[in-house]
């Protein structure tokens, strides 16, 4: 990679968006996404590294949101049908208390599930990389969040902005920009006594918590005025 250069990427959101309050959607957690997505190598992201911390922000949702709720039909998974209480199609004629599912017919079969949802007029990231690798990964994502392949965090146009001052890892305000683990935020910048602590993922696969999860400085600024982005973009 060519000399790393700070920036900030910013997409219009077209549709509201799903965000669970435990996800970050941190810039290199999508990269790896879209590198997955079509097939690519996506051990070599186009983010500077600290340790193995990528600098790349969190998501950070910009303008007054519309909210609004999303329901969905969700239907019965084999993560279901391992909890020991489920006996499908077995009633318990002892009457031992066990839980049976009916898997044919309303309403074991199918349940409603409820997402708050939010419509936000963008979403930016600050990284420190190669701003037009980066960008060419997101611009490729079809959209972000739960529930995007029925419609829901559609993305936009995506541009990006060359920035005088790296705010991948640390904000303007000075708290973490991503989940830092509690034992690099020295090396990071973080002042982690002053920070909010939880343990989560922090690197790419961010679906195997086992492996990549630790304790974590976390984010705390997840949604920014109008106002404040146009000054970041006059700043730069």
């Amino acid at each position: 990679m060519a000399q790393p250069t700070p920036f900030l990427i910013e997409a219009q959101l077209e549709s509201p968006v799903i965000i669970s309050p435990e996800a970050y959607l941190t810039l290199d957690s999508l990269l790896s996404a879209s590198c997955q997505l079509f097939g690519d190598d996506d051990t070599a992201l186009p983010l500077r590294k600290t340790a193995d911390v990528y600098h790349g922000s969190a998501g950070i949702l910009v303008g007054r949101p519309i909210q609004l709720e999303a329901p969905f039909v969700s239907r019965m998974t084999l993560r279901d049908y391992a909890d020991p209480r489920i006996l499908p199609n077995k009633p318990d004629k002892r009457g031992g208390g066990k839980l049976v599912i009916k898997m044919v017919a309303f309403p074991d079969m199918a349940r409603l599930d409820r997402y708050a949802a939010h419509h936000y007029p963008s979403i930016i990231w600050f990284g420190n990389g190669d701003p037009e690798k980066a960008l060419g990964l997101v611009s490729r994502l079809p959209g972000i969040g739960k529930r995007c392949n029925a419609g829901y965090g559609q993305l936009g146009p995506v541009s990006v902005l060359p920035l005088p001052t790296d705010f991948s890892l640390k904000l303007p305000d000075q708290t973490p920009a991503r989940p830092i683990p509690v034992s690099l935020c020295g090396q990071c910048g973080i002042d982690a006594p002053a920070s909010l602590m939880d343990r989560v993922t922090y690197k790419p696969n961010y679906f195997d918590f086992n492996r990549n999860a630790a304790l974590c400085a976390v984010p705390v600024t997840r949604q920014i005025s109008e106002g404040q982005l146009q000054s970041l973009k006059d700043a730069a």
